[in-house]
């Protein structure tokens, strides 16, 4: 029997489209031999769908698309697919279910299982969906060529409570043992995992030990796609009995993998390798996550704004990979305070890249702002570290930026870093301007790092040379450095990483480093809930595993 894991690339809440590219590669990989095809789960209305499964119309839509898919693919392979269905076991919410697809009908074989109740729960849960299903006791078993293949959804194994794989139901049962101890073949586990650092590799290591403990095959297929702040890597995995990868997915890229159990280690095609270092991920992610959101967004157009700086510049390598250079427009916005260098730097960035450009110098506007604001001002007494025309030359440029962006129908890419973001080292409607901010879960010191292997997997010097080497600075005032306001970032990272941990473990009095960087994360909360969604990279990005009251004192008693 032939096994095809459809690792596609799904847009949330386009069920028709979905249903089209669904039954549409069904068919190639029927035509290649497979009698069973795999998608990812959800595939059919497409991850994380949220409110869109309470409006009117949606979950019927869904359930028409499968008689759809029934009807077209009735002569074809039969097709595992992941969809919400109505929930048998709690009126009024869906199960997050797979479908078996064959001979002109349809049956629901699996319904995932989570943690916590679903929208009647006000527990957090790690999977977003969970509020909007039922708790899914139910995993099946798919009887095809012979073989008795168990079916089961769930997320990835870098949550920290290894999600499926360790969950027991109140009566202590464990749903996997269920399946293994009821006498089965293969596992084919549908996932819609997203990318961070170190999950691949955490994931195949969980995965090939349920194989070879429990002895059976193990098919895993998984999302791939940009959708919002998630990126979706593939490399959907195939292991043998003794916990042997045999085929791994393309990464970052639409794959068919299409494997032969009768050819005991017969996959169909080697494994594809994994990145050679993290940098490689991180950009492979952020060219996907940047493409993905553009063209779902409808638009395919990008506007940056590069000052010279090491953040412009990998944010506008990643739109011309992503969008292609004519696609990608840079805009120059010198001020008074910005020095030659970082002028001649941009233009040189955006003549390697091959870009348009246009600039738009703020002299003229920032003293038309000073007039104009000088009446409201005289009323305020100005207090030393006063910051009012920094941030007004910010927020000049976010006005030109968007104003461009509503012009060419496009939209603006953030270059903000989590670094900047954590501190609060940004202004709200200025530089924190855009629909997506491509680097916002990257560290400064990992933004050095991409944009040196960017260069080096080019073979050539796209990002100057000078921009590495210069001291950041955002330019807002003569002879004006990041470190002037930050501890320098080769000492600030480390300890901001380690403050984002899951479970922060402290022992002893704090440094003060430690403390001031602390104290600035916490206060900048109301910052980051009003900037761009951010590409999540790591597995404590802002908004997404982290979060702080935006009105609240962080205060202790002493000791």
């Amino acid at each position: 029997m032939k096994i095809a894991l459809l690792q596609c690339n799904t847009v949330t809440g386009d069920v028709a489209g979905n249903l089209e590219r669904i039954i549409s590669t069904a068919r190639q990989a029927g035509a290649a031999g497979a009698n069973l095809c795999v998608t990812p789960e959800l595939a059919l209305c497409g991850v994380a769908p949220g409110h869109y499964l309470c409006a009117q119309g949606f979950a019927a839509g869904c359930l028409k698309a499968l008689d759809i898919m029934a009807a077209e693919l009735k002569d074809g392979p039969s097709v595992l697919v992941g969809a919400p269905v109505p929930s048998v076991y709690a009126s009024g919410l869906l199960s997050n279910a797979a479908v078996l697809v064959e001979k002109g009908g349809w049956q629901v074989v699996s319904r995932k299982v989570y943690q916590n109740q679903g929208q009647n729960s006000v527990a957090e849960s790690t999977d977003e969906d969970a509020r909007y299903f039922d708790r899914g006791i139910s995993c099946g078993i798919v009887t095809m060529g012979g073989w008795r293949i168990g079916v089961v959804l769930c997320e990835d194994a870098q949550s920290e409570d290894a999600s499926f794989w360790k969950t027991r139901y109140a009566s202590g049962h464990n749903p996997l043992m269920e399946l293994v101890q009821r006498g089965v073949d293969a596992l084919v586990h549908m996932a819609a995992a997203p990318f961070s650092v170190g999950a691949q590799e955490t994931d195949e290591h969980l995965l090939s030990h349920v194989a070879a403990r429990h002895h059976v095959h193990m098919f895993s297929v998984n999302m791939v796609g940009g959708n919002d702040s998630r990126v979706y890597n593939g490399q959907s995995l195939v292991f043998d009995p003794t916990g042997q990868l045999l085929a791994r997915g393309k990464a970052f890229a639409e794959d068919v993998l299409v494997v032969d159990t009768a050819r005991g280690q017969g996959a169909v095609k080697t494994p594809e390798p994994l990145a050679a270092c993290v940098e490689e991920d991180y950009w492979r992610a952020l060219v996907l996550g940047t493409r993905d959101f553009v063209r779902k967004c409808g638009v395919e157009r990008g506007i940056v704004a590069i000052s010279g700086g090491m953040d412009s510049a990998l944010v506008c390598s990643v739109a011309v990979e992503a969008l292609g250079a004519q696609n990608v427009t840079g805009v120059l916005l010198p001020s008074p305070h910005s020095s030659d260098g970082s002028l001649t730097d941009a233009a040189k960035l955006a003549e390697n890249l091959g870009i348009t450009t246009v600039t738009l110098p703020i002299g003229p506007l920032m003293d038309a702002f000073a007039t104009a604001l000088k009446p409201g001002l005289d009323l305020f007494e100005e207090k030393p570290g006063d910051v009012t025309f920094e941030n007004v030359q910010a927020r000049i440029r976010g006005t030109l930026i968007t104003s461009l962006a509503n012009r060419a129908n496009a939209l603006v890419l953030n270059t903000g870093n989590k670094s900047e973001g954590a501190m609060g080292y940004c202004t709200l409607y200025g530089d924190s301007v855009g629909a997506l901010a491509v680097i916002g879960d990257l560290t400064k010191t990992q933004v050095y790092a991409v944009g040196r292997w960017y260069n080096a997997h080019r073979g050539a010097e796209i990002i100057p040379d000078e921009i590495f080497t210069k001291a950041p600075s955002a330019e807002l005032r003569p002879g004006q450095k990041d470190s002037d306001s930050l501890l320098p970032y080769e000492d600030l990272d480390p300890i901001l990483e380690d403050l984002l941990q899951p479970a922060e473990a402290e022992s002893g009095p704090l440094s003060a480093a430690r403390m001031e960087v602390r104290d600035k994360l916490f206060r900048a909360e109301f910052k980051r809930r009003q900037e761009p969604l951010s590409l999540y990279m790591s597995r404590m990005p802002f908004g997404g595993g982290w979060q702080t009251p935006v009105a609240g004192r962080f205060s202790l008693p002493d000791k």
